[in-house]
């Protein structure tokens, strides 16, 4: 520090602009780090999000078939309903031994396979048949519920990349507010340093002035000896006396 910077602020000066390249490095190192957390957090929703999807599309499947057995799409919906449509590896059997102890009662009261019997043998079947898709139905309404799990899962993955952008958005504000304080603070103190080594020179100068002035009415000297009084100036060469 040289002699006179007291006067001047510039080792203030030098400060604040250091610690300003400071916070603004520190600013931008924020802000990078909060941006790859941003990017790491919407990466991994989306990997999860992603994992939801091969179950809405599965399930989705039966329950489009199941809206499809209810009418709701139409004609066209019915007969892909009615061409899915499988029964149960026991349907055959049931209805066999249905069909089989309708035509053992009526032979055991010693009748004949009439239209009556054939009646019975028709409505028990036609019955059971409606049984059959009937239950098959509820099988696939039972797929309305894990498809819209599947699709909320998607859904929250999905909603929960709001809060990052917020979060994200909100921090780097704060970062850039405090760094801008941090900067004004410095720039402050520096501003007050070179005032107050500006009071400093103008109370040196004053100072100097008095000093001057005491020596031209005979105080002393800021270089030394003294006037007035017939005394001469200090002034090793000078032996000459005064007139």
């Amino acid at each position: 520090m040289g002699l006179f910077d007291v006067f001047t602020g510039a080792p203030a000066r030098d400060a604040a602009d250091q610690n300003t390249a400071r916070l603004n490095a520190l600013r931008a190192s924020g802000t990078n780090t909060l941006q790859q957390g941003q990017t790491d957090a919407l990466g991994a929703l989306t990997t999860a999000g992603g994992y939801y999807a091969p179950l809405s599309q599965k399930y989705g499947a039966g329950t489009g078939l199941y809206l499809d057995s209810l009418g709701v799409n139409g004609p066209e919906g019915n007969t892909r309903a009615t061409g899915a449509f499988q029964a149960g590896p026991g349907y055959r059997y049931a209805v066999d031994e249905s069909l089989d102890g309708i035509a053992r009662s009526s032979a055991a009261r010693g009748g004949d396979v009439g239209g009556n019997t054939l009646a019975a043998l028709s409505d028990r079947a036609g019955n059971m048949a409606n049984q059959e898709y009937g239950n098959w139905q509820t099988k696939l309404s039972g797929l309305i519920n894990p498809e819209l799990s599947a699709v909320g899962g998607q859904a929250g993955a999905e909603a929960a990349k709001a809060p990052v952008y917020t979060n994200t958005a909100n921090s780097i504000v704060g970062l850039d507010q405090n760094t801008t304080n941090g900067i004004n603070s410095q720039n402050t103190q520096a501003a007050n340093a070179q005032m107050a080594g500006s009071g400093n020179l103008w109370g040196l100068g004053l100072n100097l002035a008095k000093l001057g002035v005491g020596a031209a009415t005979g105080g002393t000297s800021l270089l030394g000896g003294f006037g007035g009084g017939g005394q001469t100036m200090t002034n090793p060469y000078n032996t000459m006396p005064r007139a």
